[in-house]
């Protein structure tokens, strides 16, 4: 850089007399000035006017071609003021709305003037021009004051977007002086009182939901609910507002319009409390019902639970679809509320399981509702096109007679409505202490059973079904044994089977009797070749289920046996005719080779119907029949005319409970009949069995008809 020229600068006339006094030259004190300008933050050059009346350079301090950012070497003594103007000016550094001719006009004039410049590094320099008192010039200081001018950027973006939220946010904002009085409002909260912004009532609009004034809360909260009451309407609000500090002369509050969100919780609380089907209460609901019936909180009034069941509905959800049975439920949970009225409250606490409670209602009375309640829920349904028809079960117990809890007075009510089902259901029973004697004995056997299953205390036991013709073995049914440990007697399969097909453990107990009554079959062929087969009893839950046929047929192939030495009896009990998936599952097992048997035939009421809707090769006349074979013509009378139609059928005939002499006889004349009983052979193990092999090869009587 050439070495600046020392001009006079303002106030120089007196740095000689300084000079003097201070002991030091004039060269040394303008090294002292200079000194102290090269440390100056700022830029600065000092302008002098020549003859042509232009400014030039000269005098400039160490910051000032930083500043400017001129390129390096350009500034110097003697360069023109307006070289610097255009090339900052060509650069772009002063913006759109610079002018270079009035700004050097201006300075010439002698005017002070200032140009915000933003330099190619990014930094924002101000240049500001003041003119020279003892000289003609200017004197320039080029200051860096990049970080105000991003502050007030920051600044202006910050009000900026305040404006748009204040403008746009759907939440309302209000302003208050120091007197509570609306001083600024955005449009959220202008429409949310309905107002102008000038004739907003925020103290005598706003209610807050605690009961206190608006001025009360102001002053002790930041946040609370309030009611903004306009004519014809109601809204809630959730109020926040800023601290109220001494010393803030304006306070703002915001306003959060949250009716609908206090719509769709009233909404969330009558869904957590009802059913969503039938609109009848649900478990929650009857939960806060039994709070309120606790003693403390009613009056000695006695309370009746009734606890009810439809009938037979899943056939419904079975057969039709879970629409139709959707459907049934509602209209039963509205014959439920026109039955109770204003007696009692009526809940659906899952699937088809209802309940009432009959506050303040005797006993007697409370038994003529559930038995109004059972008459309107069995009262056949028009869905549609379809007329359906489904039982009712009712339950019945007292508070404080049954049960001193509400909890004791639904398990007392649940007793009774077992004791219905078991006694043959759709009636109204009333609970009794000796009914839990057995509920118990009941979940006993339920636990007993489970244990069973996992220790194998099952056996097998084989009774055999003779030709009564020729003497000569045609099956071998396979029967079941429990003994129970606990109990220390054998409990029937009457008793345990239908408390294994309730509690879902029939699968776990049919698959045990298939695998080892097969394995048994295994060791009857071997002993006999000849061996006609073995007969299977299964639970109708178990051939429901989509796997049974191929446990069947791989525990068969294990063995090595033939799928046709099987023979799957079905009881006649099970209603076939309305279930089109038990059929279908039968009828796979007659293509698979295994034979199908109708048991208990003529227990029932739809004989025919079994025959026709199933794929049978035998029929098993049931032994209440057969009882009477002999000494009852209407029995004698029975047994031929169902003999007559398997032989016209081509079906073979088995009579079941041949217990005397005079029944094999008269059975034996009819012909092409095997029978099954006491009197022939009483169930036995699979050894004894094995020892008869021989003499029903030969064909021999049973002893008690030989002796």
């Amino acid at each position: 850089m050439d070495k600046p020229m020392v001009l006079p600068v303002p106030g120089e006339t007196a740095i000689p007399a300084i000079a003097s006094l201070c002991g030091r030259s004039l060269e040394e004190e303008h090294a002292v000035i200079r000194e102290m300008l090269d440390h100056m933050e700022q830029g600065v050059v000092l302008y002098e006017r020549i003859a042509s009346g232009d400014e030039v350079v000269a005098f400039f301090n160490a910051n000032a071609e930083s500043h400017i950012e001129l390129p390096a070497g350009m500034l110097r003594a003697g360069l023109a003021r307006r070289e610097i103007v255009d090339l900052c000016e060509a650069r772009g550094d002063h913006g759109s709305h610079f002018e270079v001719q009035a700004h050097i006009a201006r300075v010439l004039r002698g005017e002070s003037a200032e140009v915000l410049c933003r330099k190619p590094s990014g930094k924002w320099v101000l240049a500001r021009s003041i003119p020279r008192t003892a000289a003609p010039g200017s004197l320039t200081l080029y200051m860096d004051v990049t970080e105000q001018v991003l502050a007030e950027e920051r600044l202006r973006k910050s009000r900026a977007q305040y404006q748009v939220i204040t403008e746009m946010a759907p939440l309302g904002f209000v302003q208050l002086d120091s007197l509570g009085q609306v001083i600024f409002a955005n449009p959220a909260a202008r429409e949310t009182f309905a107002l102008p912004e000038g004739e907003i009532d925020l103290l005598g609009g706003l209610h807050p939901c605690s009961g206190r004034s608006l001025a009360e809360e102001l002053a002790s909260s930041s946040q609370f609910e309030a009611e903004l009451r306009l004519a014809g309407e109601t809204r809630h609000l959730m109020v926040a507002a800023s601290p109220a500090a001494a010393d803030a002369a304006d306070r703002i509050v915001a306003f959060t319009d949250i009716t609908p969100l206090k719509t769709a919780s009233r909404q969330v609380e009558k869904m957590a409390r009802s059913d969503p089907l039938t609109g009848l209460g649900n478990r929650t609901l009857l939960r806060e019902c039994w709070t309120e019936l606790q003693p403390e909180n009613r009056e000695a009034k006695p309370v009746v639970f009734v606890a009810l069941d439809l009938d037979h509905f899943k056939l419904v959800n079975d057969d039709y679809g879970h629409e139709t049975g959707d459907s049934l439920l509602q209209m039963a949970g509205q014959r439920m509320r026109e039955v109770c009225g204003s007696a009692g409250r009526a809940f659906r606490l899952g699937g088809d399981e209802f309940a009432v409670v009959l506050n303040g209602t005797s006993r007697e009375r409370g038994i003529r509702i559930a038995e109004d309640l059972v008459a309107a829920l069995s009262t056949p349904y028009r869905i549609g096109e379809r007329t359906l028809t489904v039982g009712c079960s009712a339950g019945l117990a007292s508070l404080p007679d049954d049960g001193k809890t509400p909890e004791a007075l639904q398990r007392a009510a649940d007793i009774a409505l077992y004791q219905v089902k078991r006694n043959g259901r759709n009636a109204v029973a009333c609970y009794d202490a000796r009914q839990e004697e057995e509920v118990n004995e009941r979940r006993r056997l339920e636990a007993d059973l489970t244990l069973a299953l996992s220790r194998q205390d099952f056996s097998l036991v084989y009774q055999p079904q003779i030709d009564l013709s020729t003497g000569r073995l045609s099956g071998i049914e396979t029967l079941i044994r429990w003994n129970n440990r606990r109990l220390g007697r054998m409990v029937p399969p009457a008793e345990f089977i239908p408390i294994a097909e309730r509690t879902g453990l029939i699968a776990l107990v049919d698959n045990w009797v298939i695998r080892n009554a097969i394995a048994q079959l295994r060791a009857f062929v071997d002993a006999d070749p000849q061996c006609p087969g073995l007969s299977i009893n299964l639970s109708p839950v178990s051939l429901g289920a989509p796997h049974i046929l191929e446990v069947l047929l791989e525990t068969l192939d294990t063995h090595r046996l033939s799928p046709g030495l099987i023979e799957i009896e079905v009881t006649e009990g099970l209603p076939i005719d309305r279930c089109s998936q038990l059929v279908d599952t039968l009828t796979a097992f007659q293509k698979a080779g295994i034979r199908i048997a109708l048991d208990d035939f003529g227990a029932g009421q739809s004989s025919l119907t079994y025959i026709r809707s199933l794929p049978v090769s035998r029929v098993k006349i049931d032994r209440s029949i057969i009882s009477g074979v002999g000494d009852d013509r209407a029995a004698d009378a029975i047994v031929a005319s169902i003999h007559d139609l398997c032989r016209r059928l081509g079906l073979r005939l088995t009579a079941e409970g041949i217990e005397t002499e005079r029944q094999w006889e008269q059975l034996r004349e009819l012909g092409s009949v095997d029978g099954q009983g006491f009197f022939l052979c009483p169930p036995e193990p699979a050894e004894a069995i094995i020892r008869r092999f021989a003499g029903w090869r030969r064909g021999r009587l049973p002893a008690a008809a030989s002796s």
